[in-house]
């Protein structure tokens, strides 16, 4: 009987304490796992959030679990979020989702905009990242939900790359790192797979590479090099550790 080693080590990129709970997660369910964050987020004050509501109907649109997990909504408050993370982390802080859509930003918009929930001219308020305001998916969302609500948006987070992002993906490099299984990577976010480019990750050898979301797949797109195109779009409506699942025995499968 052959013995089933790990073919991967997964590289976790989100930002902590995020990732470290997600690889003692991956460890627990037998994968090799290791966090190394790709992001972290410096917050900024939107006074503006402390008086949503005050003049009449009100949105607080919510697409990222960073936001999700420090913002408030006052009671009487439509509050719109991206399922299922998103949304699950409000809910779990005591705040009731009441518009939810799975995929996107662009998605989350157009359940806005069709909600009945929301009449004519409510006021949005969209927190995100200094990034995300860049994004085309962005954009895209501001566009729809302006077509028949007030939508004010504000970065309430920076989003910057560590200062040991470099060191520590060189530590890959290191001659006890070569002796472990190769690394396998998983993006959760344009910005994390940007920073990673700009820390030299590209120069690693090439690994199987897990994109959730689909700003962080037209990213992975425009950025890595043709030798890094072994890249697979997980659904976030599943267990991150199918798809890892799916790429090993994948791999085991390739190499009998």
């Amino acid at each position: 009987m052959t013995e089933l080693t790990l073919a991967y080590t997964w590289i976790v990129t989100k930002s902590q304490p995020h990732a470290d709970s997600l690889v003692i997660q991956l460890r627990r369910q037998g994968f090799r796992a290791l966090a190394i964050s790709c992001i972290e987020h410096q917050w900024r004050d939107w006074p503006e959030l402390r008086r949503i509501g005050a003049a009449g109907a009100a949105v607080l649109f919510v697409t990222s679990r960073a936001a999700a997990a420090r913002i408030d909504a006052p009671q009487g408050i439509t509050v719109a979020a991206i399922a299922p993370t998103t949304s699950a982390t409000l809910e779990a802080r005591g705040i009731k989702v009441n518009v939810s859509a799975q995929g996107g930003v662009r998605e989350l918009a157009k359940a806005v905009s069709d909600s009945s929930l929301v009449p004519d001219d409510a006021d949005v308020f969209y927190p995100t990242s200094d990034a995300a305001l860049r994004q085309p998916e962005h954009l895209a969302a501001v566009a729809t939900l302006s077509q028949r609500l007030r939508v004010h948006t504000q970065a309430v987070y920076s989003t910057v790359a560590p200062d040991n992002l470099a060191p520590e993906l060189a530590s890959l490099r290191a001659p006890e790192s070569q002796a472990a299984p190769p690394p396998g990577y998983c993006f959760w976010s344009p910005s994390s797979i940007e920073n990673f480019a700009a820390a030299r990750g590209f120069e690693l050898a090439p690994g199987p590479v897990v994109l959730v979301g689909g700003s962080t797949m037209r990213c992975w797109r425009e950025t890595a090099p043709p030798t890094w195109r072994r890249a697979c779009q997980h659904d976030a409506e599943t267990p991150l550790e199918w798809s890892l699942r799916f790429l090993e025995r994948g791999e085991a499968a390739g190499g009998s």
